[in-house]
Order: C-alpha cells, then sequence, then structure tokens
C-alpha cells in the first residue's frame, strides 16, 4: 500500500512540472516591424530589418531591435549570418512567464529562416537568437542545419562569431546572461 501511495506522489510530482509548463507566445511581425503580443512593460517591440537586393550575396543588409527604450543594432558580422530574404521567413516568439531566478531572464526568440525552408511548416536551416526582453540585448545565437529527418537539428557551433570584433559583441550581448554562440 505504501509502495502504491509512494508511486502516485511521484507520478503527481513529476506531472506537475508538465501541467506548470508553458509555450512560448507567439508574436507576429507587421510590415512595419511592430511585435505584438509583447506586453507593455517590454514594449513597444519594433524590428527594422533591411533586406538585400534579390541578387546580392548577402541576405540581409542591416536589423535593428527596439524594446521599449532600449534598441539594439545588430553587427555586420551578425547580419552576414542571417539566410533570410523576406519577412515571412523571419518568425518570432517570448516568453515572459517564467521564473528568472537560476534561468533565462524573460526573452524574445527570433528565427531568420533559409529561402526555401518556410514550407508546410518545415524549418531547415535557420539563425535563431533569444534576446532580453528587458534590455533588447542578445541572450544567445545558434544556426541551425536540419537534417533529412523530421524534426532533426544540427547546431552549428565553435567559430560562428569568431569574425566579430569583441568590442562589436560587446555592444550587443546582455553580459548578465551572455550564453556561448551555439
Amino acid at each position: 500500500m505504501k509502495l502504491t501511495h509512494l508511486l502516485l506522489l511521484l507520478t503527481l510530482t513529476g506531472s506537475s512540472a508538465t501541467c506548470l509548463a508553458h509555450r512560448d507566445s507567439i508574436v507576429n511581425i507587421s510590415a512595419e516591424g511592430m511585435m505584438d503580443a509583447i506586453p507593455a512593460a517590454f514594449g513597444p517591440a519594433r524590428m527594422n530589418v533591411v533586406f538585400a537586393a534579390p541578387d546580392a550575396e548577402q541576405a540581409v543588409e542591416s536589423v535593428t531591435l527596439q524594446l521599449g527604450r532600449h534598441v539594439t543594432m545588430l553587427p555586420a558580422c551578425i547580419v552576414a549570418l542571417l539566410p533570410s530574404r523576406k519577412m515571412a521567413q523571419v518568425s518570432a516568439s517570448a516568453s515572459w512567464y517564467h521564473l528568472n531566478a537560476d534561468s533565462l531572464p524573460h526573452y524574445l526568440s527570433l528565427r531568420f529562416a533559409a529561402p526555401g525552408a518556410v514550407k508546410a511548416g518545415t524549418q531547415w536551416t535557420y539563425v535563431g537568437m533569444l534576446v532580453n526582453l528587458r534590455t533588447a540585448k542578445i541572450i544567445n545565437i545558434k544556426k541551425v542545419l536540419a537534417g533529412p529527418a523530421e524534426g532533426e537539428e544540427h547546431p552549428v557551433g565553435a567559430g560562428l562569431l569568431q569574425g566579430c570584433p569583441a568590442q562589436e559583441l560587446d555592444a550587443v550581448f546582455d553580459p548578465a546572461h551572455r550564453l556561448n554562440a551555439q
């Protein structure tokens, strides 16, 4: 009998985390770059992406992110990593419900998908960034190459930001939550 109670308690305890878990809130980006769904405490939220000419080697010319009174302009070495050629290939979500203690701060997740990657909901190659909602600074950046199996992802890490000058990275990364580029 005691074993049954213990197993029931462990089951309930284990599932409580699942019940409390949440998904990031989807953030829509208007043609003007305004982001909805971001609470007023962090906004207004806006992202201005200037895309290069269709025949240009680099897909994006510049990205400026504004969260409230905080503005972050991505340096050229990060912008050069972004594969999206139009706003339909850029997606965003955010989380401000989770606890801050010993975890990520409230964040905005940006995903710049490669052309052809957004069809039938499949994400292939993309560059993802986590941005602190309070400071508009980057928490983490990663490039993901999707494999042939559905849902298979291979983060590309070492050397991703190797060509970036340290002072440019210091200007855009959140020093309190800076994680290694993946």
